[in-house]
Order: structure tokens, then C-alpha cells, then sequence
């Protein structure tokens, strides 16, 4: 699947197809506030996992999904974060295996999660929240707290203070209800995640080009070195 067919699909809020019929789901906001929005950031940040966020594993004969499996099957605590975050997006209950030669997480109907399918299962949560990892130790999913579990499984890493923020996603959420036209605070709650931040910074994309038309018009903006084709609408999003 195309970046632009996974947009596609991630804006009709369908399932995305991951392998061998084997399917993901995006959260919709009722599920995320109903576990609570910090419980969904854990899940997230677990499946998130990357061992290059682990100050002395450089070993390349692992690769991050090997070393998420490797702390499942030593750490309880993590293997039911994890558990929980694969029902959440496979609405189903998942098991560890291995073949002799590989591992994977694999469902009652022979689906499987391993090294094949992992990357892209979080490449569809990274876009799908609108998550841009940097090569910082450090996860910041939708614009929240990191999830403590991931800071358990970081050594030696100092704590480095995070700035004030200023959207979350209830701040998102009833931004968006009481503005978009077609969306409200009653049918909002319908949307998967992705929808919200794509509806979010669309509306926002919109208002800063009628904000610079009508700045032009009033002569307080001067359009010669405006690239509108950079400006509109209906440009393609940098998120």
C-alpha cells in the first residue's frame, strides 16, 4: 500500500489491511476516552517501541520488534501493555509463538505480527496520530505526556523538562466541534483519531489562507513573494 492509498483509507476511517487478512484498526475518540486518554498514550507509546531509544543496545543482529518480544517474555507488566494495545487496534486477543527460527504474536486464526508486518503496523500508528518520532530518546504521542511504561524500559537516560503545552486533545476535540461546520460535539465523538487531527489541521490550513487573502485585499500583507500554490487550501499537509 501507497502513502496516498494509506491516507486514503486512514481519512474514510476503514480498517487498514496489514497482511495475510489480518487487520488494523484506528481508535475512534470514543474508545480512547473511554480507557482515558493516558491509558491510550501508553498502549501507543509500548507499540511505538523502537530499541534505538535504549541507550547501549546496538546490536544490529535484533531488531526493535525481536527486542519488544524479548521484554514481553521477561517483563509481565510491559507483555500485558502490549496485550492490551494489539486488542485495542486488532480486536483480538493475541498469543507469543516462535518457529524455531522466528517470533511473532499470532491470533487464533493464524494471523501473525513479526518482522515482516511490524514496521509498517507503525508507520499506520505514527500517521494515524499524526506522530512524528525524532531521533531523541523521547516519545510524544499526540501531543501528550510519554508513557511511563517506556521510561521503565530506558536506562541511564537523564529527564529533561518538557514545555508547557498548549493543545490537548480535549482542547482539540471541542476546538473542532463547536467550529467545523459539518462536525459537531454530538458526532465528533464518531471519529477515529486520525480523522480528528486531519479535520484539526485542515480547518487550521483554511483559516491561514483566508487569513492571508484577506490580509493581501486590506493591504496589510504584500503578496509578491506569496507562492499560493503553497498556500492553499487544499495543500497537502506536512504532518
Amino acid at each position: 500500500m501507497n502513502e496516498n492509498d494509506l491516507n486514503l483509507m486512514l481519512l474514510m476511517g476503514e480498517p487498514i489491511l496489514v497482511s495475510d487478512g489480518l487487520h488494523l484498526h484506528v481508535p475512534k475518540l470514543r474508545e480512547i476516552i473511554a480507557m482515558s486518554e493516558s491509558k491510550y498514550n501508553e498502549l501507543l507509546s509500548a507499540l511505538l517501541f523502537d530499541k534505538g531509544n535504549i541507550d547501549g543496545l546496538d546490536d544490529d543482529r535484533l531488531t526493535s520488534f525481536e527486542v519488544l518480544f524479548a521484554y514481553c517474555f521477561h517483563n509481565v507488566e510491559f507483555k500485558n501493555i502490549i496485550f492490551n494495545a494489539l486488542k485495542l487496534i486488532f480486536k483480538e486477543e493475541a498469543q507469543m509463538g516462535d518457529d524455531g527460527s522466528n517470533v511473532f504474536f499470532y491470533f487464533d486464526d493464524s494471523k501473525k505480527i513479526d518482522n515482516s508486518n511490524f514496521d509498517f503496523i507503525q508507520e499506520v500508528l505514527k500517521r494515524a496520530n499524526y506522530i512524528k518520532v525524532d531521533n531523541e530518546p523521547e516519545f510524544n504521542p499526540a501531543n501528550s505526556k510519554a508513557a511511563q511504561m517506556i521510561e521503565l524500559i530506558k536506562k541511564g537516560k537523564k529527564s529533561k523538562p518538557r514545555p508547557k503545552e498548549t493543545m490537548n486533545l480535549h482542547s482539540i476535540i471541542s476546538g473542532l466541534a463547536w467550529k467545523a461546520k459539518d462536525v459537531n460535539i454530538f458526532s465528533i465523538f464518531d471519529l477515529t483519531i486520525y480523522q480528528l487531527y486531519n479535520g484539526f489541521y485542515t480547518t487550521e490550513n483554511i483559516d491561514n489562507y483566508h487569513h492571508t487573502l484577506q490580509g493581501i485585499y486590506a493591504g496589510t500583507v504584500d503578496g509578491k513573494d506569496i507562492k499560493f500554490d503553497q498556500i492553499h487550501w487544499a495543500k497537502i499537509l506536512d504532518k
